[in-house]
């Protein structure tokens, strides 16, 4: 053999072990920053030890459909110890929280966001959104989950799914899948390295989405489909036992090929129903959307950008909000069209008792987080829900879909105290949600001023040079292992 023959694996081993190395280093220069990083960036601290009880409150049961009067809940290491009449009395040394005849409701589910930054997260809770789903999972997210579990700052809690797997062509930010082996391996790979579940992306060769899903199936692991209907050539069997399918646009876009075409629609929604998995509407991202193209400029300034991280901002300024302030009278006049037509979907959806979810899809072009939450609930409303059947699809319905009701999504004795308080009875007046009274997270009292303070620390997002080290870090650790 020829030295250079010899020579030339060795060199290669050499390079491949400097990369490696070298993208450790950088993980651990970058978690020893991050520490200090995140005390300048005014994450506010977990304190949730001591007792407290609530009296005067009105609890909104949402599995048995009914409003209990007169109550006080007891919570105690986190969680709902009691539910008593008002000023039962209790231990002496429990502080006592007056809830001057507020109504409680579960913690609300955000089930399809995007979070672009910590901050994102505080900003939920401010606006009494405890837990949501994020449906672009990177290595920051991991990171942040490991963060909140042990406690180091206050934010909603965080289910994340994998990076998109997505078919050939598709852009950076997501994972290329070209074979199903590739496929069955980025299952395990995405369930070994922490995310929560799958997400997918519909225009996959049907091979392929088919491999994703038995593989998962095979592990026990949850799948989240872009597009209420199967990859393109599979079979509608293959929807069954997912998490969820995300966006009735994509009914629109896909099964119904860009027709109004109502007779069509019914025929989809009866193999939805049948499918028996829930659908998450985000009526709000395309709601943004008409308004962008027909509100232009106005609507832009009447929105909080500050809330937005700088990076994403900008991206979303660039691919994606432009195009839709430089549309025509007639493209703006086909989105008022269509956005209408997307709120019948739902109520032909909801006619046929397919389960529905709140997800906002916030995180996208300048949609807000915590208050497109409340925006996709009023959607949901006019679109023919009850308050009632609303308020379901944002807690109890969240809570199954995710299997952890055992936990979350009612106010019952032994449950995780993620609550929200609320001035005015929300199944009278869905606005009330937007502007809770208080809430609880995690068995920690946040009030009005506390509320606040979330809002005005969500405003100091991560610099948009830290943004940058995030998304480089999530594309080496991909293209590296």
């Amino acid at each position: 053999m020829k030295l250079s023959q010899f020579i030339k694996p060795i060199k290669k081993l050499f390079y491949s072990f400097s990369i490696i190395l070298l993208l450790l280093l950088f993980v651990i220069v970058l978690s020893i920053i991050s520490l200090d990083y995140r005390k300048q960036q005014g994450l506010l601290p977990v304190n949730n030890t001591r007792a407290f009880v609530i009296n005067n409150v009105n609890i909104v049961m949402v599995k048995k459909q009914q409003v209990l009067n007169n109550k006080q809940i007891v919570i105690k290491n986190g969680r709902i110890a009691a539910i008593n009449n008002s000023n039962t009395p209790v231990e002496n040394n429990i502080r006592s929280v007056n809830g001057n005849n507020a109504y409680v409701t579960p913690g609300l589910f955000d089930m399809h966001v995007h979070i672009h930054d910590r901050k994102y997260l505080t900003l939920n809770l401010a606006y009494g959104v405890t837990s949501v789903r994020n449906l672009n999972g990177k290595n920051m997210h991991l990171r942040w989950k490991k963060e909140l579990k042990n406690e180091e700052w206050l934010g909603s809690n965080l289910h994340t799914s994998s990076p998109i797997l997505a078919g050939k062509g598709t852009h950076a930010l997501n994972q290329e899948v070209l074979s199903p082996q590739e496929a069955r391996e980025e299952v395990n790979k995405a369930k070994a390295n922490g995310y929560d579940f799958i997400k997918v992306y519909g225009y996959l060769e049907p091979n392929i989405f088919e491999a994703i899903i038995e593989q998962a199936r095979n592990i026990d692991f949850a799948v989240a489909k872009h597009g209420p209907h199967p990859a393109k050539g599979a079979d509608w069997k293959y929807l069954q036992g997912l998490q969820s399918v995300e966006h009735v646009e994509d009914i629109f876009q896909g099964p119904l090929n860009y027709q109004f075409d109502k007779e069509l629609l019914n025929d989809v929604a009866l193999k939805l129903k049948e499918s028996n998995v829930p659908i998450v509407p985000t009526l709000e991202t395309f709601n943004h959307l008409t308004q962008l193209s027909n509100g232009k400029q106005t609507f832009v300034d009447s929105l909080t950008l500050d809330y937005l991280n700088p990076l994403y901002f900008d991206i979303e300024s660039h691919f994606t909000v432009s195009r839709w302030l430089n549309d025509n009278k007639q493209q703006s006049a086909f989105h008022l069209k269509k956005q209408k037509f997307l709120s019948q979907i739902v109520k032909v959806l909801h006619e046929h008792k397919v389960k529905l979810l709140v997800g906002s899809d916030a995180g996208t072009m300048y949609t807000l987080p915590g208050i497109a939450t409340h925006n996709e609930m009023q959607l949901l409303q006019q679109s023919g829900l009850s308050n009632f059947e609303v308020l379901q699809a944002a807690t109890i319905n969240a809570a199954q879909t995710l299997k952890i009701a055992g936990d979350y999504g009612s106010v019952e004795v032994g449950k995780i105290a993620d609550l929200v308080l609320l001035s005015q009875n929300p199944l009278l007046d869905m606005q009330t949600m937007r502007m809770p009274y208080a809430v609880v997270k995690n068995g920690q009292w946040l009030d009005k001023t506390k509320l606040e303070n979330l809002k005005i620390a969500a405003k100091n997002t991560q610099s948009y040079y830290w943004s940058v080290i995030n998304l480089l870090e999530d594309l080496l650790i991909r293209f590296t292992f």
